[in-house]
């Protein structure tokens, strides 16, 4: 058995030439993958140092005795073996459920509602680029984009009936143009941010360009300024789930879709259910106006309408199960983990029912949902008015500021109980100004806010020609100032620098101060300082020095960025400072503790230094933050196979498989967990699909299945299986060759000790 600390020691070495061998090949990687680099690396370094564990847990597994004699048999298999192409597992499918059935089929009974629900923004989440959609930032002369980098510009432009996004570098061999023509896009016709996406055959990108509508003009999301091709990034599947009824997501993939069965938009079904037996039955019952096979969303408990509502208006983000799993009448959190957030710039985007959730009136309230304001088959200038809504329970005079406010303004319950804020987690660079979030959004945790009260009576004396409201302008105007710039300034020494941006900006709508306008610029640029030098860092891990430094100088700034930590720390620990590494990875959870990366590193220390208790309970922790991954699962895996937990580790490794069905280590290590239970013939399957997946071109895998052949009775398949390893070693040359011809030798021995 190999020592512990030579186990820990390798395993950290094989990382190192894992990383070693990643840089290698850059100069062979194509430019959409260049443009991708930053996340390999990031990857690597992080949750995916499985590799070297995978190879310290085969050796475990592999080498741990089988305690029960196993009696091989003659297979009734000839010389004709093809078990390369075969294998019992399920095969999971990626084709659009038949049951759903598309918008248009709800026109022949639904015409009218249907053709009102269009109109909102629900129905035109998502969809395709068409010359009478498209803003005029296609127009000649409109669509260049000059990034902070001279040598980076963007265009924008339309080709025929195409629309296209061509990324222009200026080197010293010319102009390298890579041009992405646009596949889908948000945003249109909601007024604010319109975002755009490229199909790359079957994977879907974001691209970095993004039109503003009321800046009427070009931003840019971020971006890796030191990738290549578009500088698109991969569209994730959680993010498709909330502007789309269903597209067939394949298992496992960070980008890849069937697009063909992609129903674009928030439509019926996502609300209703699927709909093919609700149709069939009414298309066979014209007669029956009850309803049947569809669900009324009315008809839920509260909980299950606010969960409808929340599957895209909360911080439910993290997935429990496969995508699109969801269903109407479903407990969310049985789906996906809801991120608990300290700060609204923290949210994921929306968090509508969170902060709805936290209001008096709901908790006071049996019946308040969304939909006692909203109305979602309606468009937004006809919802029910947030007045209107208020009077369902309270009257005019309940609110203590009716007769000390204008009467022009008493109405306006929700400008001052729901003020409009800043959404500046959703912040775009202009290139006149930077960090600028384009949306506003409704507070939702309905409460009194006396600056909202303020900003009502400051915007309507700004109307009146009275001196009182002369004067009212004048101390309203000072109030909201100060406020603001109090306000900006608690932020920045809370380290909350795109709130406090957005503070100061606020401070400057009212009092527009050189000196506050200083205090903008300077944060600004600390801001993109710091944010160009995380960039960086990332981009210069191989030069492990010059990483850690800059990730130093970020944390002086910044101290409570837990990114910084959590890669800071794993650089620590390749260079052997496990002590400091391990001090960082605690700081990753303490700061975000949506943020699996601390507790998941932790708990691979651990288990290279074979402590495997510790990092069973780590992974745990990390399984926990971010409970459908496949890496964390894979890791906590080994960790209970190493300690002897070997039925938990099953049940861990098929969990991997679960999440990600090409997962090679996954069945690899699933078969030795349950070779080493001496269940060879279940690990069969397993087995063979690890080879299939290293493309029958790894001999240690074709060993160890022919090893699992042999324990199985069937020593046919196990010898074609060891000779078919035997000369790949051969033919590659491979330094395992001796070893592999002992194995192989080993395998005929017992062959014929059973031969009759």
């Amino acid at each position: 058995m190999i020592k512990t600390e030579t186990e820990g020691e390798r395993g950290l070495n094989r990382l190192a030439r894992l990383w070693r061998g990643v840089m290698a090949d850059n100069e062979q990687i194509t430019a959409r993958q260049r443009g991708s680099r930053r996340r390999v690396i990031v990857t690597i370094i992080g949750l995916l140092t499985t590799f070297g564990g995978v190879i310290v847990v085969r050796e475990r597994l592999s080498q741990q005795p089988v305690h029960k004699k196993v009696t091989v048999l003659k297979s009734a298999a000839s010389t004709a073996i093809d078990w390369f192409d075969q294998d019992d597992l399920p095969r999971k499918p990626i084709v659009r459920p038949a049951s759903y059935v598309g918008p248009q089929a709800c026109v022949s009974c639904h015409a009218e509602r249907v053709s009102e629900f269009k109109t909102t923004r629900h129905f035109l989440a998502c969809v395709l680029p068409q010359p009478d959609k498209m803003p005029s930032g296609f127009e000649p002369g409109k669509g260049t984009y000059q990034t902070r980098d001279p040598s980076l510009r963007f265009e924008m432009s339309r080709q025929g009936e195409t629309f296209v996004q061509t990324a222009v570098r200026t080197t010293a061999d010319g102009e390298q143009r890579s041009t992405a023509p646009i596949g889908l896009m948000y945003g249109y016709r909601a007024g604010s941010d319109e975002v755009y996406f490229n199909w790359h055959d079957n994977r879907l990108y974001e691209l970095p360009m993004v039109w503003l509508h009321q800046q009427n003009q070009w931003g840019t999301s971020s971006f890796d300024a030191y990738g290549s091709g578009d500088f698109s990034r991969p569209l994730a599947p959680r993010c498709l789930e909330c502007h789309t009824t269903w597209v067939g997501h394949v298992p496992g993939s960070e980008n890849q879709y069937q697009k063909e069965d992609l129903i674009l938009g928030v439509t019926c079904e996502v609300c209703h259910g699927p709909g093919k037996d609700h149709v069939v039955f009414h298309q066979s019952h014209p007669e029956n106006t009850t309803g049947q096979d569809i669900l009324h969303p009315g008809h839920l408990d509260r909980q299950r309408q606010l969960d409808l509502c929340a599957q895209c208006h909360s911080n439910a983000i993290k997935h429990r199960g496969h995508t699109y799993g969801y269903r109407p009448g479903d407990s969310l959190d049985a789906h996906y983990k809801t991120l608990q957030t300290q700060h609204p710039e923290d949210d994921h985007v929306a968090n509508q029912t969170g902060y709805l959730l936290q209001s008096k009136c709901f908790q006071k309230s049996d019946l308040l949902t969304c939909t006692t304001c909203h109305n979602p088959h309606r468009p937004r200038d006809v919802f029910v008015s947030g007045s209107a809504s208020c009077r369902k329970c309270h009257q005019p005079e309940d609110c203590p500021e009716q007769s000390r406010v204008p009467e022009a303004v008493r109405d306006q319950c929700s400008q001052c109980h729901m003020p409009a804020f800043n959404k500046v987690q959703v912040h775009f660079r202009m290139e006149s100004e930077p960090y600028f979030p384009p949306v506003k959004r409704w507070e939702h945790r309905i409460a009194v806010y006396p600056t909202a009260r303020d900003e009502v009576l400051w915007q309507w004396h700004r109307t009146q020609n009275e001196e009182h409201s002369h004067r009212e302008v004048i101390r309203l105007r000072k109030t909201l100032s100060e406020h603001w710039l109090k306000e900006a300034e608690k932020l920045r020494g809370d380290y909350r620098f795109i709130a406090a941006i957005d503070a100061y900006r606020q401070a400057l709508r009212f009092d527009p101060a050189p000196a506050t306008q200083e205090k903008l610029d300077a944060l600004i640029a600390i801001k993109t300082q710091l944010d160009d030098d995380f960039s960086l860092a990332l981009n210069r891990l191989p030069d492990h020095a010059e990483a850690i430094r800059l990730f130093n100088r970020i944390l002086a700034i910044k101290p409570d960025l837990p990114q910084a930590h959590g890669r800071l720390g794993t650089l620590l620990s390749m260079q052997g400072q496990q002590e400091l590494a391990i001090e960082h990875w605690r700081k990753v959870s303490f700061y975000d503790p949506n943020d699996a990366y601390g507790e998941a590193m932790l708990g691979w220390n651990a288990y290279l230094q074979a402590r495997y208790e510790e990092a069973i309970t780590a992974l745990r922790r990390a399984d926990d933050i971010e409970p459908f991954n496949a890496k964390i699962n894979l890791n906590l895996g080994l960790a209970l196979a190493s300690a002897g937990q070997i039925s938990e580790a099953i049940e861990q490794f098929k969990k991997v498989v679960d999440i990600e069905p090409q997962n090679l280590d996954g069945y690899h290590n699933l078969s030795l967990a349950l070779r080493n239970q001496m269940k060879p013939t279940e690990a069969i399957p397993f087995a063979v699909r690890a080879t299939k997946l290293a493309k029958n071109q790894n001999p240690e895998l074709l060993m160890i299945l022919a090893e699992i052949y042999a324990e199985a009775g069937r020593p046919s398949d196990a010898i074609f299986a060891a000779e078919k390893a035997v000369g790949l070693a051969r033919s590659s040359k491979s330094n395992a060759l001796g070893q592999l011809r002992k194995r192989q030798e080993k395998l005929h021995e017992r062959s014929k000790r059973v031969s009759p």
